[in-house]
């Protein structure tokens, strides 16, 4: 996934990120058509009008749906699923917010980082202690927490993108 800077800005060269670990796709030559990515499963008041975007949010949604459907022997692993998702899907935020100079990007990233050290307490409880009720009770209250994060963070993450004609590219899976 990369983030790149509008080829007309004077001076400046393309800004790319990558949030993985792995290797990040070559930027694109010209500008890319928007990727069809599938983001049906998002509800629709939290579309941004950004397809990577969208449809990043509509896995963090199917995922957690997963964890809420899933009995207890199989809550952790579908709670870990979800865990996994959203770690990658914030650090490619991050790394885009870096990427573009985005201003309130580290209070972004807070609210990242705290709600992360909330579901690995959570997590840790119902692994140590069998406390599913915890556990279920974290992933009811997300989908509140998620919505407010898309309306007011990531809403104005998506608003500077297009305010400075920055473009997510996402690139070839491996």
């Amino acid at each position: 996934m990369t983030v790149s800077a509008p080829a007309s800005a004077p001076g400046s060269a393309p800004a790319h990120a990558d949030a993985s670990d792995h290797a990040a796709p070559a930027p694109t030559a010209s500008p890319a058509a928007p990727p069809e990515l599938d983001s049906s499963a998002l509800p629709a008041d939290l579309h941004l009008g950004e397809p990577v975007t969208d449809h990043t949010h509509a896995e963090f949604v199917l995922l957690l749906e997963a964890a809420a459907r899933a009995g207890d022997d199989g809550f952790l692993a579908a709670l870990d699923e979800w865990i996994d998702h959203t770690r990658y899907h914030f650090g490619m935020e991050e790394a885009w917010m870096e990427a573009m100079n985005f201003g309130p990007r580290q209070c972004h990233a807070g609210e990242h980082r705290q709600m992360l050290e909330i579901v690995d307490k959570v997590r840790a409880k119902v692994e140590q202690e069998g406390d599913f009720e915890t556990g279920r009770r974290l992933v009811a209250e997300l989908p509140g927490w998620f919505a407010l994060h898309v309306r007011k963070q990531d809403a104005a993450m998506v608003a500077h993108m297009r305010q400075n004609g920055f473009t997510l590219v996402e690139g070839p899976a491996g």
